[in-house]
């Protein structure tokens, strides 16, 4: 049975409205890719091809941009267990089931979480934070704390924003 978690990246890359319409472009160009140009007035469009790329969703070469929706096939496929199998381990349907108490494992699973829900070079509001933690563990607030206690996330002075603390990255 597939995990669900692995469905996770993919839903989060399109769940922004313009990103979606970027892949749907690149989708609909088939084999022959679209140039970048081809993509329209989408906002950010940088940073939208960099966030579908990371999810695996795309890819360019040679200055084309290529929709990659095997993505999706890869994702249902069942997981192999790897180095990543003891944060696996930690997930089912996509959830936490447990908070590691083991340092070394708790830290894996931060990096993990941190890759997995948020982007380099963006400011998040604490709402903002909660709400893509939360989909994880129902405590997002303790979740957080660790994020930033870690150093995975900094929190700004008047504690309104949050970011990927450049020692994460």
């Amino acid at each position: 049975m597939p995990d669900i978690a692995s469905l996770a990246p993919l839903a989060s890359a399109l769940a922004d409205q313009e990103r979606l319409r970027v892949f749907a472009q690149a989708v609909l160009a088939g084999a022959e890719g679209l140039d970048a140009g081809g993509f329209g007035k989408a906002a950010n469009l940088e940073r939208h091809l960099a966030r579908l790329a990371q999810a695996g969703l795309v890819e360019a070469l040679d200055g084309r941009v290529y929709a990659r929706p095997e993505a999706f096939t890869e994702a249902m496929r069942s997981p192999e267990r790897s180095e990543a199998s003891d944060v696996a381990q930690l997930f089912k349907d996509g959830r936490l089931t447990e908070m590691p108490t083991r340092p070394a494992r708790r830290l894996a699973l931060l990096a993990h979480l941190t890759d997995r829900v948020f982007e380099r070079g963006v400011s998040y509001t604490e709402p903002e934070v909660n709400i893509a933690l939360k989909q994880y563990w129902d405590d997002c607030a303790a979740l957080r704390r660790y994020l930033v206690e870690n150093g995975f996330l900094t929190r700004s002075a008047d504690g309104t924003s949050y970011r990927v603390s450049a020692a994460a990255e």
